[in-house]
């Protein structure tokens, strides 16, 4: 019996050294990230990189108090969107006329005036976005830039 006895001791002792190590090991690949550093750190995505994307020159017809002026407009929209490009190809006309209804309700007094501009490229990111969300094209849209602004 005392044969039985020692074997069952010694069983039980690497059965325990056995849990322990096992308990041990687990323990540090749980924490590996927190051990160890870098390597096993979570994921983290590259940031969005915007996009621009330049669109035809817009000619458009501005009423004044004594006779009609011209407007020469060239503008870039800023976007995140990974399809971007394809939605807003897709979209070119529904900005194209959102931009002429926006510009046929200014007359030339109100665009000649040099505090204008980032209230008129507000104005067009909102509308834009308005009009494209509203007509199922999702894209982000960022920001509005004119890049030439010709008023004759």
């Amino acid at each position: 019996m005392a044969i039985g006895k020692s074997k069952i001791i010694k069983i039980s002792i690497f059965a325990t050294l056995f849990c322990g190590w096992s308990a041990g090991m687990f323990w540090v690949g749980w924490k590996s990230p927190e051990l160890i550093g870098s390597p096993f750190s979570e994921y983290e995505p590259a940031p969005k990189v915007a996009s621009y994307y330049p669109l035809e020159k817009f000619v458009f017809s501005i009423s004044g108090k004594e006779t009609n002026h011209y407007l020469l407009l060239e503008m870039a929209l800023k976007s995140t969107s990974e399809d971007a490009k394809e939605t807003l190809t897709s979209a070119d006309p529904l900005i194209k006329n959102t931009l002429m209804k926006m510009f046929s309700q200014k007359d030339f007094e109100q665009l000649s005036a040099s505090n204008q501009l980032d209230i008129l490229q507000t104005e067009a990111q909102v509308l834009l976005a308005t009009v494209l969300n509203e007509n199922n094209f999702t894209i982000e849209l960022d920001d509005v830039l004119f890049t030439k602004m010709v008023i004759q």
